[in-house]
């Protein structure tokens, strides 16, 4: 990706609060994301934790729950080269979880709300971004994630203030994709999960990714040997072994100074990272 196009794509993600990128995944390669996400889905679908019965349907840990297939999805070089333009600092994986929107009828719930922790209103100060791969084509019936323009300016968490909302001055939009294509969300842009109203599948993979020192919704330096072993030294960034909170040596009474650190210091051994 040319400098010119991500000059391009920043501009519009600053004013938008929003971009997508098309045709980053072949059909194919969509239809067995959503072949595999049915089958895992299956083994947690009676889980109350994985909003079974609001209109959509999640299932969190995918990079941990199957790395061979969903692994080489956080760190796409398009999508890599955007975030480094946005946060201008390092980053890490929030979370990897698949999202389907699905028929419910007078049952649907949807909230209005941030992902971000705090609705900062400069662009220079983003917190996260949430990137969702499209593996159906969205559109308003299937329950495509709706966002509202520009929002991401507004300085309001909106799932604490919804009586703002009456008087927001936002358009709202149902965004509209092809199946691989990206969709790129600042964390702090109001959206919400579409009302399902065909009954057609919606998945989308959604790669949710911070600054470094805020804490992750998992803890994926605990991923294990095998894992450990599978990840390239960007994908050891995006799980956070090189931001390890510094542990003091009661032996020697020393510690790392900094916490980040590059990478290239990880211990090889996952054996050792605890010690690091």
């Amino acid at each position: 990706m040319d400098i010119i196009k991500i000059n391009k794509y920043i501009s519009r993600i600053k004013k938008d609060g929003y971009i997508i990128l098309p045709n980053l995944l072949s059909k194919e390669e969509c239809a067995k994301l959503i072949e595999k996400t049915k089958i895992l889905y299956k083994e947690i679908e009676n889980n109350s934790n994985h909003f079974p019965n609001n209109g959509q349907k999640t299932l969190r840990d995918l990079v941990l729950r199957d790395p061979k297939t969903y692994l080489n999805l956080i760190d796409i070089p398009e999508i890599i080269k955007i975030l480094e333009n946005i946060f201008h600092d390092n980053f890490i994986l929030n979370n990897l979880m698949a999202s389907n929107s699905y028929k419910v009828g007078n049952n649907y719930r949807a909230n209005k709300h941030i992902d971000s922790h705090l609705p900062v209103k400069n662009f220079s100060l983003t917190l996260d971004v949430v990137v969702m791969i499209c593996c159906n084509d969205f559109d308003r019936n299937n329950g495509s994630t709706i966002v509202w323009k520009g929002s991401q300016n507004s300085g309001i968490r909106i799932q604490n203030d919804q009586y703002k909302f009456k008087k927001n001055k936002y358009k709202k939009i149902h965004l509209k994709a092809n199946a691989g294509s990206a969709i790129i969300c600042l964390g702090h842009i109001w959206h919400q999960i579409g009302k399902n109203v065909n009954g057609k599948d919606r998945w989308a993979i959604l790669s949710h990714y911070k600054r470094w020192w805020i804490k992750p919704a998992t803890d994926f330096t605990k991923c294990g040997k095998r894992i450990f072993k599978l990840l390239n030294n960007k994908q050891k960034e995006l799980f956070g072994f090189n931001s390890i909170s510094p542990k003091f040596n009661l032996k020697e009474k020393t510690r790392r100074f900094y916490t980040l650190s590059k990478i290239e210091k990880i211990p090889k051994n996952y054996t050792e990272i605890n010690n690091y």
